[in-house]
């Protein structure tokens, strides 16, 4: 065997290992440049934690008085359909519930990182803030009907699942602009970005989310949710919703980045959320009126 010969599979080894640690530089200097604001981990944390009352959220919310007025010009939106306006931010945490605030402040923050974003060819940033808030609300529907996710962590988790691009676009936006050049009907996004980019949006994501300290059912979703057959942890159900969320909305064309290139969904998905086929067909009825009162969601 030749010396060349010998070397190629230590040459290669190299190379793998050298392109891992330099995506793992990448994934960090974003994960160190894109944080999330201290009120909104504050608030993560306190929603997330049993013994945390009232008087604790509403501090850690007035400490940004912005934050504070979107949140409550959004509880008056007509997403939420209350029967009189709310003038009182004690008020809205108590109607709403803190799981449904700590959805609200992340969903403010989600939205801050598209005002450092623009739109490229088919992709724009509203289509992409609506794909997110229609996967959020497609899954709160999915997981009220299987019954084996919280709504509320399902609406999150779907919020979240392509945070990834918006880091992409956000860090690296010339090359997620080939990206979305380089996309067809037949390729799914995830060969593209690996493609160019050496690596997809969902590996990034998870990596962030990871980094920051968020609940491992939001990384886990945001990880698998276009493979959830490939994931065995705990949290397989709001994976296994999330998955089913996201075909749904591309399949009624509402997707990330302008072209419509999932599959349909594996039968594993409905076996996974125990749906039968009658609640499957429900579900897809429901989804058209679902994402229409998610367009109320504007906080872009």
């Amino acid at each position: 065997m030749s010396t060349l010969t010998a070397d190629a599979p230590r040459s290669a080894a190299r190379g793998a290992q050298s392109t891992e640690a330099l995506v793992t530089r990448l994934f960090t200097r974003i994960s160190e440049v894109s944080s999330i604001p201290d009120v909104a981990l504050t608030v993560v944390r306190l929603a997330n934690d049993p013994t945390s009352e009232t008087e604790d959220l509403l501090s850690a919310i007035r400490q940004d008085a912005a934050l504070a007025m979107r949140i409550m010009r959004t509880v008056n939106s007509s997403y939420y359909g209350l029967p009189r306006q709310v003038a009182d931010l004690k008020r809205a945490i108590t109607l709403l519930g803190f799981k449904e605030i700590r959805n609200l402040v992340l969903s403010v923050y989600i939205a801050d990182l598209f005002r450092k974003t623009c739109g490229h060819g088919k992709y724009t940033r509203r289509g992409l803030w609506d794909h997110l808030v229609g996967v959020g609300t497609v899954a709160k529907l999915i997981a009220r009907t299987c019954g084996k996710v919280p709504p509320q962590e399902a609406y999150l988790a779907g919020l979240l699942h392509d945070f990834g691009l918006i880091l992409i676009d956000q860090y690296l936006h010339r090359p997620f602009c080939r990206v979305v050049d380089a996309l067809d009907r037949e390729t799914p996004i995830r060969e593209v970005e690996r493609k160019i980019l050496g690596f997809d949006h969902t590996v990034l994501g998870e990596f962030v989310a990871a980094r920051w300290q968020l609940p491992e059912p939001l990384t886990a979703a945001i990880r698998y949710h276009h493979d959830s057959d490939r994931y065995d942890g705990p949290h397989g159900a709001v994976v296994h919703v999330v998955e089913l969320a996201n075909i749904f909305c591309h399949r009624k064309g509402r997707t990330p980045l302008g072209v419509r290139n999932t599959d349909l969904p594996s039968p594993r998905i409905f076996a996974g959320l125990e749906l039968q086929e009658e609640q499957v067909a429900r579900l897809w009825e429901q989804v058209d009126e679902t994402l229409e009162a998610a367009d109320s969601m504007a906080i872009v």
